[in-house]
């Protein structure tokens, strides 16, 4: 009978017994993601969170303006159950942040690393930069909903009737929420409806004609948006109706002002105001170093590589391509509005909701595709790849994604090292008090 070597025994017990509890890089953004979102809905409980929870409470109280849809709702729901206004804010983007989620499981998982599709470029990126409690996930879950209808309509699922309907139903809520869905979406999702239109009529004159004409409905209701921007006096009745809530709607003062601030205040702003506010970043610097349109410019550049992944990705050289392409309808918002950060999240994200639909319902053509734009050495010079996972996950966990001026501060908190560092004061700070 062989001795058992007690020393031996209990090493190989302890290795086997925590080997399966080894921390991934997934798992620690994941883990990130879910204690940020506490952080977020406390850091947002209030109406002085005006450019968070403003924004969600600009309503049709003054008449149509844009962006006004979710306000109303939340105002009628509010009124009719006695419920604080900031609860629905909260629900509507704890809803979205997860339903999204669920999307990149369905769409993109298997298309990208699942490191980048956590990481503060996507998904972490509004809960570590504090703008969960936006629009901006609710849009890009929108789109991805428009496009889990076209990939049902593609493979024969659904006909073509209820999906155009479901499209133009969906896409006038984001636009009605907020115009610059009709910027960056709809677009693509013409041109979606435009091919499979093409793939029975051959006439590409009338399949555009056939295409413009369903999707319509969804392009009206984003001029409405844009002629009825708002103004000063519709800022004020939206101000002055939250007002009514003082009962159940906490506030440290802002809701007892004149005047709104924030997001219901910029309302009545015009377009000029916005551009002035992005002319002025290409001149900023932060600590007299760092030259803002630079970092940024760098930040894009390690995206896109992040977004491409590894050469041995089937879809590698298509990636930097379609990424490219991606950024022309965003270029009219980081003209008119300085929020770059949140513009680089939507970009990136329904970007990898878009080329997820594609591969699957163009597999053999943008195999095609891949295979030309691989001859092309150029892309291989401008945008190098990453060697390997180790350096992919260090870029993960240096970089970070202010949602609007970059500094270096911001630029520490929002990526996920300093993202745990904050979420480790905040919940220790909890249980000290």
């Amino acid at each position: 009978m062989p001795i058992i070597n007690i020393k031996t025994f209990k090493k190989q017990f302890t290795r086997h017994k925590f080997s399966k509890l080894k921390i991934t890089i997934e798992s620690f953004l994941i883990t990130l993601i879910v204690l940020g979102i506490p952080l977020n809905l406390y850091k947002n409980r209030l109406y002085d969170n005006s450019w968070t929870v403003g924004e969600w409470l600009i309503s049709y109280e003054g008449g149509f303006i844009r962006r006004g849809l979710p306000g109303q709702v939340i105002f009628y729901l509010s009124s009719n159950l006695n419920i604080n206004p900031i609860f629905f804010t909260w629900l509507f983007s704890v809803f979205s942040i997860l339903f999204l989620f669920i999307l990149f499981k369905i769409f993109a998982w298997g298309s990208f690393q699942k490191p980048f599709l956590l990481s503060s470029l996507v998904l972490l990126g509004p809960i570590s930069e504090n703008y969960l409690v936006r629009k901006d996930v609710f849009l890009v879950l929108i789109y991805g909903t428009c496009l889990f209808t076209l990939k049902k309509l593609y493979l024969k699922k659904i006909s073509i009737i209820p999906t155009i309907l479901l499209i133009n139903f969906f896409s006038i809520i984001a636009l009605l929420s907020h115009e610059g869905y009709g910027i960056w979406a709809l677009p693509s999702l013409f041109l979606l409806i435009f091919f499979y239109i093409k793939k029975y009529l051959k006439n590409t004159l009338r399949s555009l004609f056939i295409s413009f004409v369903l999707i319509t409905p969804s392009f009206v209701s984003f001029l409405f948006c844009i002629a009825f921007k708002g103004n000063q006096i519709s800022a004020v009745a939206i101000h002055n109706s939250w007002q009514n809530f003082k009962d159940i709607l906490p506030s440290n003062g802002l809701l007892d002002s004149v005047y709104p601030d924030g997001a219901i205040a910029w309302i009545g702003e015009s377009l000029n105001s916005t551009f002035q506010l992005s002319i002025s970043s290409l001149s900023k610097f932060n600590l007299f170093i760092f030259w803002h349109p630079l970092m940024w410019g760098i930040t894009m550049f390690f995206a896109i590589r992040l977004f491409c992944g590894f050469k041995k990705d089937p879809f590698f050289n298509l990636k930097k391509i379609f990424i490219l392409t991606q950024l022309i309808p965003f270029i009219p918002l980081f003209i008119i509005a300085h929020d770059y950060g949140r513009w680089i999240f939507i970009w990136l994200s329904s970007s990898c909701l878009l080329f997820s639909l594609i591969i699957t319902i163009f597999k053999k053509d943008s195999l095609n595709l891949e295979v030309r734009i691989k001859r092309l050495k150029i892309f291989n010079q401008l945008i190098p790849s990453i060697k390997n996972q180790k350096n992919y996950n260090t870029i993960i966990l240096l970089l970070g994604l202010p949602h609007c001026c970059w500094s270096l501060g911001r630029y520490l908190i929002s990526n996920p090292i300093g993202f745990s560092i904050k979420n480790l004061i905040f919940y220790t700070s909890l249980l000290l008090n």
